[in-house]
């Protein structure tokens, strides 16, 4: 055991591995020339000049503007934040009722265990789509409790726990077929119909579906066979597991309720996400009312509602912690003036890529991009306006153009350590980064070679 503790201790956990990035991008930002593109006006929009790239002074960018980054980091993130701390207690109220757990068990007896991964399609089928249409990519976040702990009471490890949602949400928000943050505002940008080519990203969202359940499945089915094939095998300080008999738990009239009242609130925020243009407040406020109905029906006191809330924020305060400090990184570059001059860099060599791996080539800037720019909208709005006008150049279309960007900016989310959804469920799981990237980086290459093949497919048929 204390080997094992030793070993464990060598691994930075998420939090230590961002505040190390910080430093690390704060060292290359300074030793980076400063750069900036101009912005015009166009159809009453602000854009950037794709010709207008030039080197500029740096800003002043003293030691004392370094260190306060983490602050501002965690005030530019704080309504995502908030939002995250409020749903979190919610579903804490709504787990700690034993209707989640009720309805799994149920299920288990109904079906047996050996069609347990049944459960599991139905969650990635769930977080897909709430990435893929409404775009709520740290929505899930939240979940995180719920997902670990459905995990562990069928027979799984941490690592399926987190697999599941986490790769869910990210293939739907990668494929997009209605993404308002990806898709909406790129084809905004481009001047295309909103949403137009939704059935060529729909079969992208089939596919990576497809792939990743074929990946996920079987890695769930060894760990349940045989424990001592996870990724997490001897890996001391993981979040212990949860013994839970399944055989023994009831889902009574009350918890048939409760389920309900989540699944009525869940809906409710997913249909006023797309139709309604629900932000974080109103999600937020939802959740908060549907979890004191939860309470009332579990026959809860008003105290013991207000404990369990603010225990299921106290368990996901490091994830929400990590989220501020990976939009550090992100101010840190903005200060220092070289986000501009990293997009510049970058670009300037696909002129030289020949035409049908084009887009390919976009697609594999806008990876590395999104390191520096985690953020979709952000990201779109830092580089489209280079990437649409170069693409028209170069003889690929603007969607062909806004699907590459799609896919550099949605499939590396599973591998950076600055990705919010990410960092989020490995903090609360207390997984190590490394062991991590063991079980995932198969397959983030294969989902790469899968959206370069879209992307080639894309310019032989001369997608519009």
């Amino acid at each position: 055991m204390e080997r094992n503790a030793s070993k464990r201790s060598l691994m930075p956990n998420a939090i230590v591995l961002l505040m190390l990035l910080i430093v690390v991008v704060g060292a290359v930002s300074m030793l980076t020339p400063a750069g900036r593109y101009e912005s015009v006006m166009v159809n009453g929009k602000k854009v950037i000049d794709p010709l207008s790239f030039h080197y500029t002074e740096r800003p002043a960018f003293s030691f004392v503007d370094f260190v306060s980054t983490v602050h501002q980091g965690l005030s530019a993130a704080g309504p995502l934040i908030f939002m995250i701390l409020m749903i979190g207690g919610s579903i804490k109220v709504f787990e700690s009722t034993g209707a989640i757990t009720g309805v799994v068990a149920a299920f288990a007896r109904r079906f047996g265990s050996n069609r347990s991964s049944w459960v599991l399609v139905l969650i990635f089928s769930f977080f897909a789509i709430l990435g893929a249409f409404p775009g709520m990519l740290e929505a899930a976040i939240p979940f995180a409790p719920i997902c670990v702990t459905i995990a562990l009471a069928l027979g799984y490890d941490v690592i399926v726990g987190i697999a599941t949602p986490v790769v869910a949400v990210v293939i739907g928000w990668t494929a997009g077929p209605t993404n308002p943050w990806t898709v909406g505002t790129g084809q905004t940008m481009a001047g295309l119909p909103i949403f137009s080519g939704m059935g060529y990203r729909t079969l992208v969202l089939v596919v990576l579906w497809a792939v990743s359940l074929a990946y996920i499945l079987p890695y769930a089915a060894r760990v349940k066979r045989r424990p001592s094939s996870s990724v997490l095998w001897k890996v001391d300080g993981v979040l212990e597991e949860k013994h839970v008999d399944l055989e023994e738990c009831p889902f009574t009239f009350a918890h048939k309720v409760i389920l309900l009242i989540f699944l009525a609130v869940l809906g409710l925020t997913v249909y006023g996400a797309v139709y309604w243009g629900w932000k974080n407040a109103q999600r937020s406020a939802f959740f908060l009312l549907g979890a004191v109905a939860a309470g009332l029906v579990a026959r809860y006191t008003p105290n013991r509602i207000a404990d369990v809330f603010v225990e299921g924020g106290r368990s996901i305060y490091a994830g929400v912690l990590s989220i501020g400090l990976a939009r550090a990184l992100s101010v840190i570059m903005e200060k220092s003036g070289v986000i501009d001059t990293v997009i510049h860099a970058l670009s300037s060599p696909l002129k030289d890529v020949p035409t049908t791996f084009t887009a390919s080539a976009m697609f594999a800037v806008q990876t590395v991009i999104n390191f520096f720019i985690p953020s979709g909208s952000g990201q779109a709005m830092a580089t489209l306006p280079i990437m649409l006008p170069m693409a028209e150049i170069l003889g690929v279309s603007k969607q062909t153009a806004i699907l590459a960007f799609q896919f550099g900016d949605g499939l590396s989310n599973l591998c950076y350590p600055a990705v919010a959804v990410l960092v989020g469920y490995l903090t609360y799981a207390r997984v190590p980064f490394s062991k991590w990237l063991r079980f995932i980086m198969p397959y983030v290459l294969i989902s790469w070679l899968v959206a370069a093949a879209f992307t080639v497919g894309a310019v032989l048929l001369h997608w519009q």
